[in-house]
């Protein structure tokens, strides 16, 4: 019973004695000295000059492509000369059918500049164009 008596204390709650407090302190900002100052590091960077293309000597000039569409309606593209047709299309929104993408089956005719073309392999020539597309 004895044994069971001193137990019983140990593990009661006025046995317990209480943490220390802690005598760090602690900051709310961590500074972990990496990225401390990061404003002053890019503070020279409106004194570089005007920005250029990256890695280019020489850009090609952009041309413009007018879609006109069955009905009338036009789009107008700025494009790069050698872009493939099918792809400014597509990002112009313009919807022209496709079959075989080899430019076997002509579904995909239009006529640019009044010459007819397969759009599925052509590319956007050096020079504006109008494209008449939907025209089967």
């Amino acid at each position: 019973m004895l044994a069971l008596a001193q137990l019983s204390l140990a593990f009661s709650p006025a046995a317990r004695v209480p943490a220390a407090p802690s005598a760090v302190r602690r900051s709310a900002v961590v500074d972990m000295g990496l990225f401390d100052g990061l404003a002053s590091a890019f503070a020279n960077d409106d004194s570089l000059g005007d920005k250029e293309d990256a890695g280019l000597s020489k850009t090609k000039a952009k041309k413009t492509i007018t879609w006109v569409g069955p009905n009338g309606q036009s789009k107008k593209s700025t494009v790069v000369p050698g872009q493939k047709l099918k792809d400014i299309a597509r990002g112009t929104g313009i919807k022209i059918k496709y079959d075989c993408q080899e430019g076997t089956c002509k579904t995909c005719e239009a006529l640019v500049d009044g010459r007819k073309t397969k759009i599925c392999v052509a590319k956007a020539p050096a020079k504006d164009v109008t494209i008449k597309y939907g025209i089967r």
